[in-house]
């Protein structure tokens, strides 16, 4: 199948089925009253809605380079109760977050937009954002150019209707992520706090990435098994090494100064992280006590031992897991405590620190030695990022060549060598297989067929 062309909006369907009625509300109220730029109103929300919080925060500034007089379609959408705004502004530094009242939340319909002064105007502002955004992270001007030539297949509609249409919030997350590529809104930056590299494809749903081309290209991803457990191990091997990639100079100092103990219990915890056996080897564990969790639930758990804060866990099933993690790995649980710390202040002083080094650790690795070396010793290859991961064009015919590169930068770096994947998304089975279960829970009263 081939890509789909023109503009599309993206509604909840409880709101379209009331547009009548709201435009019928509004239209006295704002001169020059246009239903299409009522709807990419909503559309915009729709398309920015975050995970986290199920809330889209947006700039008014943007807002209105995007839609005539969009302050006064907002404000009637929520004095009309079908939007909610929520928390504050503050000039440069907070936007309001904006979602949809509780009676009109539900699953996502696309409609195409066919006015094209409307279209003629969004267009411009996105490659004016572009060209801003594009001013703002310089030295990565090749993986910004792949980003722009990045599409979707038309086929990625039936992933939507096949294996996400029993959960509406991952079928929305997914169908606005899909749209927002065919509609060009394509986006970058860099994290300010960790260094990572943002664009489309790092909040994406995985099902969607087989749908996924650069100039027309399919794209296979070369993956770091259990990535974050395998960064932390230099801080039982090396700290002083990283120490650099601090904002704290009392971190700093703390991690050069931190001595290295290589117990047996550190040698299993590296030996379980570099074989990629990490998650596999405490889901067993911590069934044994108690607590039957799946993978990406074990996952889960092994974050929140590595990066939250140094108290026992309110919640019976963490603080279980952790007792778990202390048991098994003691040397390995002191020293992270320690990297943590206990003292109070600003993000970069408190226990998340420790996330934030092991994320500027994998930005650095990912975006300064191993794209460019990417780029410079295989040009031609298409390689864009997915924080700890490279995506790469399958017809190039170098997978293998960027999987070797990536091995000898992360080993190189650590000392140790990484479990590396290939995922392949276009193999369906393994995804029919992955998303079976979700396929039998299917209730055909929730779900709604792409136009």
């Amino acid at each position: 199948m081939e890509e789909l062309n023109g503009y599309y909006q993206i509604l909840p369907l409880k709101v379209f089925q009331n547009l009548d009625t709201i435009n019928e509300l509004l239209q006295p109220e704002i001169k020059g009253y246009c239903p299409d730029c009522l709807k990419e109103i909503i559309s915009i929300i729709a398309c920015h809605v975050q995970k986290a919080d199920g809330c889209a925060p947006l700039q008014m500034e943007t807002l209105k380079k995007l839609v005539p007089q969009a302050g006064r379609y907002l404000t009637g959408l929520i004095d009309a109760g079908i939007i909610v705004r929520e928390g504050r502004y503050i000039p440069g530094v907070l936007s309001y977050k904006y979602h949809f009242a509780p009676e009109y939340e539900s699953q996502y319909m696309n409609i195409k937009l066919e006015n094209n002064k409307l279209i003629r105007r969004i267009k411009r502002v996105y490659e004016e954002g572009q060209r801003e955004a594009g001013k703002k992270i310089r030295g990565y001007n090749n993986q910004v150019r792949y980003l722009k030539g990045l599409t979707i297949n038309d086929e990625f509609k039936e992933y939507l209707n096949s294996y996400l249409r029993v959960n509406a919030l991952q079928y929305n997350n997914a169908l606005a992520s899909a749209f927002r590529i065919i509609n060009k809104d394509i986006f970058y930056s860099i994290d300010s706090t960790s260094g990572r590299f943002h664009s489309n494809l790092t909040n994406m749903a995985k099902g969607l990435r087989g749908y996924l081309r650069i100039n027309g290209e399919p794209l296979v991803n070369i993956d770091v098994k259990n990535s974050q457990p395998y960064l932390s191990t230099i801080i039982l091997t090396n700290p002083g090494k990283v120490s650099w990639l601090t904002e704290n100079p009392a971190f700093a100092l703390l991690l050069q100064t931190l001595k290295v103990s290589i117990n047996q219990d550190v040698k299993n915890y590296i030996n379980l992280v570099a074989s990629g056996q990490l998650y596999e080897y405490l889901m067993q564990e911590f069934s044994k006590e108690g607590p039957t969790l799946t993978r990406d639930e074990t996952k889960l758990q092994v974050l929140r031992i590595l990066f939250a804060r140094n108290r026992k866990p309110k919640n019976e099933v963490n603080a279980k897991c952790r007792q778990i993690f202390k048991d098994i790995f003691p040397t390995v649980h002191r020293k992270f405590s320690k990297v943590r710390g206990s003292a109070r202040g600003d993000k970069f002083s408190n226990y998340k620190r420790f996330a934030i080094l092991l994320q500027r650790i994998e930005a650095y690795l990912m975006l300064d030695l191993i794209l460019k070396r990417i780029y410079r010793e295989l040009p031609g290859t298409i390689a864009v990022t997915i924080h700890d991961s490279i995506m790469t064009g399958i017809l190039t015919n170098n997978v293998e060549a960027a999987r070797k590169i990536i091995t000898e930068e992360l080993t190189n770096f650590t000392g140790i060598s990484p479990k590396i994947q290939i995922e392949d998304y276009r193999d369906k089975n393994r995804k029919e297989e992955r998303r079976n279960t979700l396929y039998n829970q299917y209730d055909a009263t929730t779900f709604v067929t792409l136009n």
